[in-house]
């Protein structure tokens, strides 16, 4: 998973942690944006419908029902495999990404 920066920049896409708040806060893959998986089950979200969203969570449970929700919106969605526990690039911490429901 440690190429998936390589991969939002050639999609040109939204990387999409799904995990809660506090630990988004506590390590995150540089431009993530946080909407917990809970937001995304009740429908507090709103992407561009032209960029391609990677999804990601803690080991890859959550990250699969978002996709699986937004597949069905109709949003072009790529899943990670193994989620953050298997990422091997540095994280950001706290203010490094932007934290909302709305975007």
């Amino acid at each position: 998973m440690d190429s998936i920066l390589e991969v939002a920049k050639e999609y040109d896409a939204l990387i999409l942690d799904v995990r809660e708040a506090e630990y988004y806060r506590e390590g995150h893959i540089k431009t993530a944006v946080n909407v917990p998986l809970e937001e995304i089950e009740d429908g507090n979200f709103y992407f561009d419908r032209y960029k391609t969203i990677i999804v990601y969570c803690e080991r890859g449970a959550s990250s699969l029902t978002a996709t699986r929700i937004l597949l069905d919106r109709g949003y072009d969605v790529i899943n990670t495999i193994g989620g953050i526990v298997s990422y091997k690039g540095e994280l950001e911490k706290d203010g490094g990404g932007l934290n909302a429901t709305m975007i």
